[in-house]
């Protein structure tokens, strides 16, 4: 099976970027002295995309640039532009609206739409436009901090996940250099779900095996992470390791499992507000 190029990238951004505020931070602690927003700039690296844990047998670093206004409330937008550094691979681009909530101490909600957009025409019907709607349930049980995430993809051919993150966050109460704060945060992850973006880049009509399997909720992908992050006011700088492994791979996949590596730089700007 051959797969067009601009399926394999376009599908891969949803999912090889965690977007500020797809997921709370496991450690935010709420400010009780004043009231503020946050205009959060962020631009990132990757050596290489993934999607499901798929490479589609390929290695194709990206750059990405992120803009978000958080409010205190809990709501969000993010608008996000994507480069993949082939030239003729065009830019794509994503918007996003979220909210973010607290339960309880130990608990927290995260719902976010996504929408993507293809700068060019992408060479494949049914991509340009696509929608990404996440839910992500948090518990902090003291061991570790866990999450899972029904997911959907709607496009011509729409598919659901579940996925899972289990993390320990560590910070070092000494600071490095007498500046910078370093934490790392461990984390195990785990993927299920369909399959019929498959579908869409098979140049040709698919057998009627292979359209069954693409149709099966099954595992897809593992993942073992260790995020490095300094921080100084209002900077910070992460250092995104993991190691990604496909499960259930179909023939005409040769996806491998590959150490990715990546890094962010974050800046947040406090919007002062009024005391409600």
């Amino acid at each position: 099976m051959k797969f067009k190029l601009s399926l394999n990238l376009i599908l891969c951004f949803l999912f090889s970027v965690n977007s500020f505020g797809q997921e709370p931070d496991s450690t935010a602690k709420e400010e009780k002295e004043a009231v503020y927003d946050f205009l959060i700039i962020n631009g990132r690296y990757q050596n290489t995309f993934t999607f499901l844990g798929r490479d589609f047998g390929q290695t194709i670093p990206f750059g990405a640039l992120d803009i978000m206004y958080f409010f205190n409330s809990g709501l969000y937008f993010n608008i996000s532009s994507f480069k993949f550094l082939q030239d003729e691979i065009p830019f794509q681009y994503g918007a996003t609206i979220g909210y973010t909530t607290e339960f309880s101490q130990k608990t927290d909600f995260n719902i976010s739409y996504s929408q993507f957009f293809v700068g060019q025409s992408s060479g494949v019907s049914g991509i340009e436009n696509m929608g990404y709607l996440q839910t992500t349930f948090g518990l902090d049980w003291g061991i570790m901090y866990s999450t899972v995430q029904p997911q959907f993809l709607f496009n011509e051919k729409n598919d659901y996940f579940i996925g899972s993150h289990h993390s320990r966050y560590f910070e070092i109460d000494q600071k490095l250099f007498n500046i910078l704060t370093l934490s790392f945060e461990p984390k195990f992850s785990i993927l299920a779900g369909t399959s019929r973006f498959y579908q869409i880049g098979y140049d040709g009509q698919m057998e009627n095996a292979l359209l069954d399997e693409t149709e099966k909720f099954q595992l897809l992908s593992t993942e073992f992470s260790l995020p490095i992050k300094l921080a100084k006011g209002s900077w910070e700088v992460e250092f995104q390791p993991r190691y990604v492994i496909p499960i259930n791979l179909p023939e005409y996949d040769f996806s491998t499992e590959r150490f990715v590596w990546g890094f962010q730089l974050s800046y947040a700007i406090p919007v002062k507000k009024d005391k409600p």
